[in-house]
């Protein structure tokens, strides 16, 4: 069993509805089809934070994984923690009916942290995906609400580590995932509310074109501080377009576009924030073959806008300027899968830096049901004149779907 064809019904993409062997329960209602799916997942994951290895004062993609870590001394430490992966555990809730010639569908998807570090904590709640979706086959479909977003949702998709952790994420100070590969090989697809328009598939081709609700994004201010930048109320554009081959070897391609204008307020300018990408898959066998590239505009490797790293240059407005790469290669042998991902990213203009990231997993289905999971990840990020972040971690954990 492959991993994105486990994960894709969870996610509850409408252009990605795919039925597998882990089936949510679904009942009737009258003319209504019920179903309630989700998974749950925790991981013991250990990182490596030493002082002579954070050389950029663990302020990096690389050094995340250091947060929350330093002692009385102001020394990193070590971390051991349990916590859940880069999928949060879920509840998804679907209604699906056909009217007057209308498919029709309602999703709720609701994420959990499994993790808290603080006597009588609670765990963080996100109610991630809130939509409907209508159509017909000769028409396509039209999807509205709060999902996921067009730019680099085939990367996360298909990231080995959505079944485990990846690059490790605060593990000192907890939310409720991880980074994967966020960060090193892509920027995060981010839950956006959006009106879609998906066409027919015709020939294996197939666009979705949409509206977005815009994003207020970080600038840099005073002594390295973020400030933020104003959508202005500016819609949000995203596209993408889609081939699908199936032959003795199975091909799936996607290239996908962002837009979006964003006043930089303190430099009183008006910038774009621009994003493509292109994404190829390949399947034969039990051999699955990754790769992704994106470039953008007006955001940082992490996020649309700017996370970690401003996307905006807060004294002249300058946009940051971003690209990175994903390749990876999984293989199944029996019910076990092996897999390797290698994850590249650079911001070029406001705050130049590099990362890097290397995964090594094993996946077990123990049964079809419930996978355990075995990571090893390296990560670097090379801060331009102050230095470089360097921290591993291992993870072992399970992740059940039902």
């Amino acid at each position: 069993m492959k991993k994105s064809k486990i994960i894709q019904v969870f996610l509850g993409a409408a252009s990605l509805s795919v039925v597998t062997t882990t089936q949510a329960v679904t009942w009737q209602a009258g003319q209504w089809t019920l179903g309630i799916g989700g998974n749950v997942n925790i991981y013991y994951a250990y990182t490596r934070c030493s002082n002579g290895d954070l050389k950029a004062g663990g302020n990096t993609m690389a050094g995340l994984a250091c947060a929350g870590s330093q002692n009385a001394q102001g020394n990193f430490d070590n971390v051991n923690s349990v916590t859940n992966g880069l999928l949060p555990s879920s509840l998804n809730v679907s209604a699906a009916t056909t009217q007057q010639g209308w498919d029709l569908s309602a999703h709720f998807n609701v994420y959990y942290g499994s993790d808290s570090n603080t006597a009588l904590g609670f765990s963080t709640v996100d109610a991630r995906q809130i939509y409907m979706t209508f159509g017909k086959d000769n028409i396509g479909s039209f999807k509205l609400g709060r999902d996921f977003g067009l730019f680099a949702y085939d990367a996360i998709i298909n990231d080995m580590s959505l079944l485990g952790l990846g690059g490790a994420f605060s593990q000192g100070d907890f939310d409720h995932t991880s980074l994967g590969g966020l960060g090193f090989g892509y920027v995060y697809t981010d839950r956006l509310a959006q009106m879609d328009y998906t066409t027919p598939e015709y020939k294996g081709f197939q666009a979705t074109m949409g509206i977005y609700n815009p994003l207020d994004g970080k600038a840099s201010g005073e002594d390295g501080a973020l400030v933020n930048t104003n959508s202005g109320n500016r819609i949000g554009l995203q596209g993408k377009l889609t081939y699908v081959w199936e032959g003795p070897v199975e091909v799936y391609l996607s290239t996908a576009v962002l837009s979006q204008k964003m006043d930089v307020i303190t430099a009183s300018e008006e910038e774009n924030v621009i994003g493509w990408d292109i994404f190829a898959k390949l399947d034969y066998n039990e051999l699955e073959l990754v790769g992704y590239y994106y470039k953008g505009w007006g955001m940082s490797t992490l996020a649309i806008g700017g996370l970690i790293f401003p996307g905006f240059d807060g004294f002249n407005g300058r946009t940051e300027k971003v690209d990175g790469y994903m390749l990876q290669a999984t293989y199944g042998i029996g019910n076990t899968r092996l897999g390797i991902n290698w994850s590249q990213s650079h911001q070029n203009r406001v705050t130049p830096v590099d990362n890097k990231k290397l995964t090594l997993g094993v996946y077990h289905n123990l049964t079809p049901n419930l996978t355990l999971v075995g990571e090893l990840s390296g990560q670097s990020s090379d801060l331009k004149d102050v230095g470089k972040d360097e921290t591993s971690n291992i993870n072992l954990g399970a992740i059940m779907f039902f």
